[in-house]
């Protein structure tokens, strides 16, 4: 495995996406007729002992370091199938310099995405940590459209908004979904330092009932999109999570991503892992047209294939001398 290149099968999945693409898989989008793609990083494994010179650093609380190695992933959220667009490895910095973080490597990534595959999504999901200037202007000068979350109460456009909100301005109809009421405050045009393109931000109130009491919960996002109706957005914001549940959960746990089955080969075996994920996403989704409506699990094909794996003795075939 050390000795394949991770290029080599990053072009087989590209060719994958090529193909996806020619079948217009995602022809009626994922959300609201738009092709929604969630951005996220994840941490594959960490040891205190075993390195190698792409291990990025840390301490830990007992003041040790830390190796490991994290990637930013891009994968459609909403609609299935779910379907890994792209990955890109964190890289390590010499000196004094920090690691790369997150937001170098998905810039680096959309990037990426964009040259290979030109248009491969309509909009871009993520959270808090990506509402940044650098980082919308990759995205827009990609083609793309940003769609944030906002947490940090002390940033000046959460301010501004705010205060405006509070006026009584940018309210809109509330909507139901399911037993949530959501009510919706809506206003555009707002300016962040760097960015030259005008931002529009959009307050949710959800409430609801649980267990006999009132719950409710504030949701808060910045866009690029200006004239998409809030209801969709709340979904593409609320589907942001897909990238965790339908990705990263069943990476990490079908797919043993946070096993470290060879340091000198970590790239090359998320790569192929992805792959995998992707094969049986279409294959369920787009070849077995009931399996959505089945109530059958993932999971549960996931260990069909394994045992019928084993039973046609392929573990013995693959590890037979000059297999």
């Amino acid at each position: 495995m050390s000795r394949i290149s991770p290029e080599e099968i990053q072009k087989i999945h590209e060719e994958t996406i090529d193909i996806l693409k020619k079948n217009r898989v995602f022809r009626e989008g994922t959300i609201g007729r738009y092709v929604v793609a969630g951005i996220d990083g994840v941490e594959l494994f960490s040891s205190t002992k075993k390195s190698c010179p792409d291990c990025l650093t840390r301490k830990n609380r007992a003041g040790e370091t830390e190796y490991f190695h994290r990637s930013v992933v891009c994968m459609t959220v909403g609609k299935a199938p779910h379907v890994i667009l792209g990955q890109e490895m964190l890289k390590p910095r010499d000196g004094a310099e920090k690691d790369e973080g997150e937001l170098t490597g998905g810039k680096r990534l959309i990037k990426r995405l964009r040259q290979r595959h030109v248009h491969f999504a309509d909009v871009i999901v993520a959270d808090a940590l990506y509402l940044n200037a650098p980082f919308i202007n990759t995205v827009k000068e990609n083609g793309l459209d940003a769609v944030i979350r906002l947490k940090d109460e002390k940033r000046l456009i959460f301010q501004d908004a705010e205060g405006l909100f509070n006026q009584g301005k940018g309210k809109k109809k509330s909507f139901q979904h399911g037993k949530k009421t959501i009510e919706v405050w809506d206003l555009s045009k707002f300016e962040m330092e760097n960015c030259p393109y005008r931002l529009r931000v959009v307050r949710y109130h959800e409430s609801w009932q649980e267990n006999g009491k009132e719950a409710e919960r504030w949701i808060w996002l910045v866009t690029t999109l200006e004239e998409t109706a809030p209801p969709v957005l709340w979904e593409m914001m609320n589907c942001r999570w897909d990238i965790e549940e339908n990705g990263f959960h069943q990476l990490k746990t079908y797919y043993h991503a946070k096993h470290c089955y060879c340091h000198a080969a970590v790239e090359t075996i998320f790569n192929l892992m992805i792959i995998g994920f992707n094969m049986r996403e279409l294959y369920l989704y787009r070849r077995i047209q009931r399996f959505e409506r089945s109530g059958i699990t993932r999971k549960s094909v996931s260990r069909i294939f394994r045992d019928d794996l084993l039973t046609e003795k392929v573990k013995q075939i693959l590890y037979q001398k000059g297999g």
